[in-house]
């Protein structure tokens, strides 16, 4: 609890009393609803004291309490009624439907929308209200005013896995079957973000400083090997030096390489090519970067070697089409 709530028991300022008075209260993080007896003690004095020590409490107006996305409202019955609370911010813009996103990231929105009126308990008329309010932002951002009625929320009660690729039509437009077919449903994620656009202001660690996937390339020739690490790529890279300055050859590719060959290999030849921060990312990804390579120091094709989608992977690269070449960057 803040400790500007603490107060000694029996003081002039102490709440212990008041919450004793409250017929409901309910908390999602740091949005608390609370229904007073208004009766017993008055309301506005209890909230001006909370207010003294953390200005943040807001009484009812006009009769309406906004908590999260649902505004209680106070009928003249003096029960209580339901509708969507929308800040005054709000508009009706929406990822528009010729943007170049994918396909379920746009209805997304719209899923998320529909659920909330088929499960908010609205009354007729504001359930009627928030439905024709769906249709317009539909209609607003480019979609057709029917998507209410094609559009259905599905809770997913299976097991079903789900996995992540870059958009890229061209590439991933079979790929959704492909997966079905093995219990694994596909999600896209766009590249070309905000965030991206506009920077990072933290400070930036050196590639050799960060852990993933390497190259260590020949000064020599256009030999190259792919490894992993969960350290620092710089930490790896010396340890191949150590297997070749003390003849420990057997123990790294890059060691027999430059002891065969008589083959030079400094630290301008260490690379990150992925930096990967989950470990267990790193065996699937190391694979997929042998396969890709063609002058290969490795000895195998990784941890992974027969992977059936590595081998339309490599299928693809043999492909020149721009577009290829772009997504395994």
């Amino acid at each position: 609890m803040n400790p500007q709530f603490l107060t000694p028991l029996g003081t002039e300022n102490s709440l212990t009393d008041a919450v004793y008075l409250l017929f409901e209260r309910n908390q999602y993080v740091d949005d608390i609803f609370a229904v007073f007896n208004s009766k017993a003690i008055s309301l506005y004095n209890f909230v001006a004291k909370l207010n003294n020590r953390f200005p943040t409490i807001k009484l009812e107006h006009n009769e309406q309490l906004p908590f999260l996305d649902v505004l209680v409202i106070r009928n003249c019955e003096n029960k209580l009624e339901f509708d969507v609370y929308r800040k005054e911010t709000a508009n009706l813009r929406y990822i528009p439907n010729d943007s170049h996103h994918p396909f379920q990231h746009k209805m997304a929105s719209f899923n998320f929308l529909i659920h909330r009126l088929l499960n908010f308990p609205l009354s007729k008329e504001r359930f009627e209200h928030e439905k024709q309010l769906i249709k317009n932002i539909a209609k607003s951002n480019g979609y057709s005013r029917t998507l209410y009625n094609s559009t259905t929320f599905r809770r997913d009660t299976d097991n079903s896995k789900f996995t992540s690729l870059p958009y890229k039509p061209k590439f991933t437009r079979g790929l959704d079957t492909i997966f079905k077919n093995i219990n694994i449903n596909l999600v896209y994620n766009c590249k070309n973000k905000l965030q991206t656009l506009l920077g990072n202001p933290k400070y930036k660690i050196d590639n050799n400083e960060k852990s993933g996937i390497y190259e260590i390339s020949c000064k020599y020739c256009d030999q190259k090997y792919i490894g992993q690490t969960k350290r620092s790529i710089l930490t790896r890279f010396k340890e191949h030096m150590a297997h070749l300055k003390y003849g420990r050859t057997e123990k790294s590719c890059v060691a027999q390489h430059a002891f065969d060959n008589n083959h030079r290999i400094d630290i301008n030849n260490l690379q990150l090519i992925r930096n990967v921060t989950n470990s267990r990312q790193l065996d699937a990804f190391e694979s997929l970067e042998i396969i890709k390579c063609n002058n290969s120091m490795n000895k195998d094709n990784g941890p992974i070697p027969t992977s059936p989608l590595f081998a339309l992977i490599n299928k693809q690269l043999r492909f020149s089409e721009p577009w290829q070449q772009i997504w395994y960057k």
